[in-house]
This record gives structure tokens, sequence and C-alpha cells, in this order.
């Protein structure tokens, strides 16, 4: 077997060895022809966390979960094969390490289940009006999905950014199937519109999932982003997006709307979204009961001290009496740090505080530190 890798790894240098006169020199970027190129990244989120545990009858508080983990493991990679014809491909380890029991019993650590695909997507640009997306593909929901893990002002997504996702049988709000989107108006006003394979009932013969969104920025454009938007622009854009969606399948009903900002300033930037979703698994889906989650978040970079103090507010309610005992609400304030300034994304710490607060219960606080490395 050694024999074997070793034949492999002297035929990878071989091949870098021809293509490195492409390399460009900006970015590491392996250019075969005009049409075919290719790079390669990674992704690394080390966390150490503390988060509080009610006791036995969810009167008091049960002790501190400490965890040492890695929240995400990435490899990306992506390129053009073709003409007009890109692709992107990451594979991801999350939680790896993370204590999986909670309350006051005996925890157990989460065992090493290796990568698993994450985002696996081509996309086809005929047109600037039209552009066909094809394989796991990120269900363009809310924003927040559509967001950067790697560059987003927030220490994480919303908890709310993919409630539906398990009981569509989603891979972390990924699902299988064909987009097309475009953009009109000076590319100021783009659409998506999804077929998805969505929940596959027994047989496989229900209906698939349609997804539709829209979104229009008022000032500088977001196109061709693939797969994400980026979550901070750190006083390089000036952005005011307004999106919508729509998500059904069967008798299956989502809803959003959100605004998202992100300006440049004399000091460096603000940022902030605000979010509202409508959930409502019906018949189809019954473990998502009928519910509205709304979410608003904020944040400073001060480019002077490469500092960004973070804020953030979000609820969960549902509509029915009997489920209401699991309204909550969620609040969260940080602080990051980018001690390098032309490398902000590349390296940086973020410190977060959260309390969650149900209606009913214990009210629980969370504490974590995470450091990012991040390359592409």
């Amino acid at each position: 077997m050694n024999r074997w890798i070793n034949r492999l790894a002297l035929v990878a240098f071989a091949v870098a060895g021809l293509l490195l006169p492409a390399v460009a020199s900006a970015q590491a970027v392996i250019k075969v022809n005009d049409d075919v190129n290719f790079k390669v990244g990674v992704l690394l989120q080390a966390q150490a966390d503390w988060q509080e545990v009610a006791n036995a009858t969810n009167t008091d508080s049960g002790g501190f979960q400490q965890n040492m983990l890695v929240r995400r493991a990435r490899i990306n990679l992506a390129g053009q094969v073709a003409p007009n014809v890109f692709f992107f491909v990451d594979t991801e380890n999350a939680n790896l390490g993370k204590t999986t029991v909670g309350g006051t019993g005996t925890g157990a650590k989460a065992p090493a289940t290796g990568f698993s695909l994450l985002d696996a997507v081509g996309e086809w640009r005929i047109d600037k009006a039209f552009n066909i997306q094809f394989g796991e593909i990120l269900v363009p929901t809310n924003r927040w999905l559509l967001t950067s893990a790697a560059s987003t002002f927030m220490l994480d997504q919303s908890a709310y950014n993919a409630v539906q996702s398990s009981a569509l049988q989603n891979q972390s709000g990924r699902d299988t199937g064909f987009m097309a989107r475009g953009w009109f108006f000076n590319d100021r006003l783009e659409y998506r519109s999804a077929v998805l394979s969505g929940y596959r009932a027994p047989g496989a013969r229900n209906s698939f999932r349609i997804t539709e969104r829209l979104q229009y920025d008022f000032f500088d454009t977001e196109v061709y982003n693939l797969p994400s938007y980026a979550g901070a622009n750190f006083g390089k854009r000036k952005i005011l997006a307004l999106g919508a969606a729509y998500d059904a399948q069967g008798d299956y009903q989502f809803g959003s709307a959100d605004l998202f900002a992100d300006f440049p300033t004399a000091f460096g930037s603000v940022e902030g979204t605000l979010a509202w979703q409508y959930i409502n698994g019906n018949k189809l889906l019954t473990s998502l009961p009928e519910q509205n989650t709304e979410s608003a978040e904020a944040g400073v970079f001060f480019k002077g001290v490469q500092v960004a103090p973070i804020v953030r507010y979000e609820e969960k309610n549902y509509t029915l009496p009997s489920n209401q005992t699991k309204n909550e609400h969620r609040t969260a304030v940080g602080f990051n740090w980018y001690p390098y300034q032309k490398y902000i994304n590349n390296f940086n710490i973020k410190v977060w505080w959260q309390k969650v607060t149900p209606k009913v219960g214990y009210a629980t606080n969370e504490f974590t530190v995470q450091m990012q490395v991040f390359y592409f």
C-alpha cells in the first residue's frame, strides 16, 4: 500500500511541476488553458466552548459542558472545466470532538466520522439572465444560508437559518437538484428558481421541492458568487440587499424576507441583517409545526485597531398554543479580532457569549472562543 501511495505522490508532483508555469502569482490558481483551471482551499475553525445545561427538572443550572472541538474543517475545490462551465466542491468534518449528550449525566465525545460531501455544484453560465446550477446546491431560502461561513461577521450563522433542513432530509441546508439564476436591471435584481429532491417519502413517489428567491441590490451588485455571498466586506463595498423567498413541497410551506446592509465608513464599516421566516410542515413534515422566526444582528468594524464588536437578537415562536411552551429567544454579543489587515479572513479570533431563554424552563448561557484559518 505504501508503495502505491509513494507512486501516486510522485505522479502528483510531476503533474504539479508541469503546471507550475501557469500558476498565477496573485492567487494559487492552476491554469491548464484559457478555459480550464482550478484552485484548492481550506477552512479550519478550532473552538473552545462552555455550554450551560439545565438540571433534570429544568429549574436551575446543571453545570457546563466543556468542549474542545473543530467546528468546521473543510477542503474546497473550485474551477472551470469548459467555456462558461464552473464548479465548486467541498467536504466538511463538523463539530469534531464536541460533547453529544446534555444534562447532568455522562457526556460522550463525538467520534471522528471523517469528511462528508457538503457542496457539489456545477454551473453553466449561458447568459447573464439565465444560468443553470446542478448538483448539491445551497437552497436559497434566506440570506444566511447563502453567506460564506468563512467571512461572516457573526461567530456562526443564525440558529434558525435551516430550521427545515433535517425534516427535508437535507445536508446542512443543501439539497440535490437543478436551479436557474440570473440578473436584470443592471445586475441589481437577482432571481433563483430551484427544483430539488426535498423529502422523499417511502416509494419516492411524492412531488419535488420548489424554491424561489428574489433579491434586489440597491448599490453595489453581487454577481456570480459561487457558492455564497461574502459575509462582510470590511469597507470595500457598499451593499444593501433586500430579499424574499418561498419554499414548498406538498403541503409544506415556507416564506422569508431579509434585509442585509454592509456600508463603508470613515472608521471602517458597519454591517447588519434583519430576517423573518414562516415555517409550516403541515401533514408532510409533522415534525415541523407552524412557527415564525425573527432575527436582528449588527457589527461594527474599526479598521484602525482591526476589531469588530457584534450583537444579535433572535426568537422563535410557535403558532399553536400546545407548542408555545417551546418558544424561545436568544441574545448574543461578541468581539472579533483580525490581527493581520491584509489577511482578515485568513486568520481571526472571535469571542462570543449567548443566552438562550426558553418560555418555560431555565435560561442557559454559552461562552465560545474560536480561531479561524482560511485560504481560498
